[in-house]
């Protein structure tokens, strides 16, 4: 790649469209009294370290600023998700290298962030399920087996999200985690494009990942409102309508030349959330 990835995704969640689209994530943050992390120059979280990865169930070796809030947490399970969005595509397109970068991000990137506060809530960790995906990719990625890893991975992310949710008092998080999730988006297509052209792919691959992965946040949590008496689902409609406009800018888990959508466009239209 022509430079270095980013090597942690998250997106702090802070409850309001305004603050999710403040010019500066720290001085969000901070407004907000949460602690600041260094951020790179899209925004994303710093890692004190290296990539790691291989340290152990718990993640040390990652280094990474912890994750805490439930939303927070949500957010990040979500990028998990998105991620295994995108390889789950290129399997079946047989573009088997180009998948395992993604099944690699969960690990790599994201896992050692969210480890201590799952541990305090005694939800059992998962990160040997991403290893396994991971080396069945690595090794025999045509094989039968590796969608039955990828839907074990995938189901795996599902119980940790729901555990979350049933804690924090149901699905009333979904808003918030696309809001996050969508920002995460969108700084992650800053990335993709250069004069118009998407030189980067993996990122641009990364932001079709995890607008899919809110769209599929939202159909869940409009479903669920349907079934509640007294629920309006009329925000989860709206706010699905523009992730809905925000996908044309991706046609393809395979990006054209040309960018189809502006950044500043895409960013626009993040701020209707």
């Amino acid at each position: 790649m022509a430079k270095a990835r980013r090597t942690v995704e998250i997106f702090l969640s802070l409850g309001t469209t305004a603050a999710l689209l403040s010019s500066a994530l720290g001085s969000a943050a901070l407004a907000n009294g949460q602690h600041q992390q260094p951020v790179d120059r899209h925004g994303h979280w710093l890692a004190e370290g290296g990539e790691g990865g291989e340290g152990g169930e718990g993640g040390e070796a990652h280094h990474q600023p912890a994750v805490n809030s439930s939303v927070d947490l949500l957010v990040v399970l979500a990028q998990m998700q998105g991620h295994l969005l995108v390889a789950q595509d290129l399997l079946g397109m047989k573009e088997f290298q180009a998948a395992e970068p993604h099944v690699g991000h969960p690990i790599d990137e994201l896992y050692g962030a969210i480890a201590p506060a799952l541990a305090e809530r005694g939800i059992p960790p998962f990160l040997s399920t991403l290893e396994a995906l991971r080396q069945q990719v690595r090794l025999d990625p045509g094989a039968s087996s590796t969608l039955a890893k990828l839907q074990q991975a995938q189901a795996r992310i599902g119980s940790v999200e729901r555990a979350l949710q049933a804690a924090a008092g149901g699905n009333g998080t979904a808003p918030e985690v696309v809001q996050g999730l969508v920002q995460s988006a969108v700084s992650e297509y800053e990335g993709a494009v250069a004069q118009g052209q998407i030189v980067e792919v993996i990122e641009y691959q990364d932001a079709r990942g995890f607008l899919k992965q809110a769209q599929q946040i939202l159909q869940q949590a409009r479903q669920q409102a349907q079934q509640q008496p007294g629920r309006d689902p009329s925000r989860l409609v709206a706010m699905a309508q523009v992730i809905t406009t925000m996908l044309e800018a991706f046609p393809s888990v395979l990006p054209p030349k040309r960018a189809l959508q502006s950044p500043e466009a895409l960013k626009a239209l993040a701020g209707r959330l």
